[in-house]
């Protein structure tokens, strides 16, 4: 076989095993670890070999960081300590390494994350069983042998394949989603209070909207903006949200605050408050963040935020748009969108008005 044909070969293998992941497990483990981590409690990692290696780089992510910009988070690969794993190995037997030190540093609520691709490493499975008897949380990575392993742990995934080269592969790709899990809960997200209530998890002030775009301008997706005042929510406006969000990877929707809506559309005007507007919005599954802004036009939002992409009705087109020169300046585009014909915030109250 050619080396050519080998590495292919390979390539179309590990595809395959990466496809038939068990995304739902993986989920349990990332979310098992998240609500663990958010919840002041530490993670502790072991495993051997290429494992051992797998553990460091986890806890290299956490402790560091993975994408964005976070707190560092406590994250101890059971691996490192040579002085330890020695003394442990030689006083007390090398099934003991990990255990021992998950005695030591474990406490109830923290997690262990078990790596071991055949599912029956004995220093493993010690560890799991002193981390259980602690009241710690359990999540297993292991190969298609470990099924009865992952069972014995509160999550856990079992890569489906018997190579440990493509299960090992598998480990870190679950690794390096269990830490982008954790990145998303550490995003700026905080609620926010509008009006006479607690505005959606959506919502966000300028500055935390410039971090959220730095975020997922590492993760390497595309932003869209799009902005209006969507008073008397209609079919129409789900049309364009919809037809924006095909743009990209995330839809950020700049809402006019109530002052520039009676500035541009006369003291009747809006219909229904920012606050009411806003929780409409974050409602709707294909909008990812929000943010008011109260200028006549979103150049100053825009010059900030930087989304790849900013969309407009297609009524606009053949007429200027002013903000076109600063997105075209940094390297965006403006998108026009089809409008649905006889729906529209004016005409649907002047039916209602009539």
């Amino acid at each position: 076989m050619s080396v050519e044909r080998l590495v292919r070969q390979a390539l179309l293998d590990g595809r395959r095993v990466h496809d038939s992941l068990d995304v739902a497990a993986i989920a349990r483990a990332a979310e098992l670890m998240r609500d663990a981590v958010l919840g002041g409690k530490k993670v502790l990692l072991c495993g051997n070999g290429g494992s051992a290696a797998d553990a460091q780089h986890i806890a290299a992510e956490l402790v560091g960081r993975f994408v964005i910009e976070r707190r560092p988070l406590p994250a101890v690969a059971l691996t490192t300590d040579t002085s330890a794993l020695t003394a442990i190995a030689n006083d007390y037997g090398y099934d003991l390494v990990f255990s021992r030190q998950v005695e030591a540093l474990g406490t109830a609520g923290d997690v262990l994350i078990a790596i071991t691709t055949s599912g029956s490493s004995k220093n493993v499975v010690a560890a799991v069983e002193s981390a259980r008897k602690l009241g710690m949380k359990v999540i297993a990575l292991t190969g298609a042998k470990g099924a009865a392993f992952v069972a014995s742990c509160d999550a856990g995934v079992a890569v489906p394949s018997s190579v440990t080269a493509r299960v090992q592969e598998c480990h870190i790709l679950i690794g390096h989603l269990l830490c982008e899990v954790l990145d998303e809960a550490f995003a700026p997200s905080p609620a926010l209070v509008v009006g006479n209530g607690v505005a959606p998890a959506k919502l966000r002030t300028l500055p935390e909207l410039v971090a959220w775009r730095e975020a997922q301008r590492a993760r390497k997706r595309t932003v869209v903006w799009t902005n209006g005042v969507f008073d008397v929510l209609h079919a129409g406006h789900l049309q364009s949200l919809r037809a924006a969000r095909g743009f990209g990877d995330v839809l950020v929707v700049g809402v006019n605050g109530d002052a520039s809506v009676r500035a541009n559309k006369g003291p009747d005007r809006p219909i229904y408050p920012c606050a009411e507007r806003v929780e409409l919005l974050a409602a709707l599954e294909i909008v990812d963040a929000i943010l008011v802004f109260d200028d006549a036009t979103p150049e100053q939002v825009l010059a900030a935020v930087k989304p790849d992409v900013h969309v407009k009705g297609a009524d606009y087109a053949g007429k200027p748009i002013p903000e076109r020169a600063i997105v075209e300046a940094y390297g965006g585009r403006v998108e026009l969108v089809d409008l649905v014909p006889d729906r529209s915030t004016t005409s649907t109250l002047a039916k209602l008005r009539s």
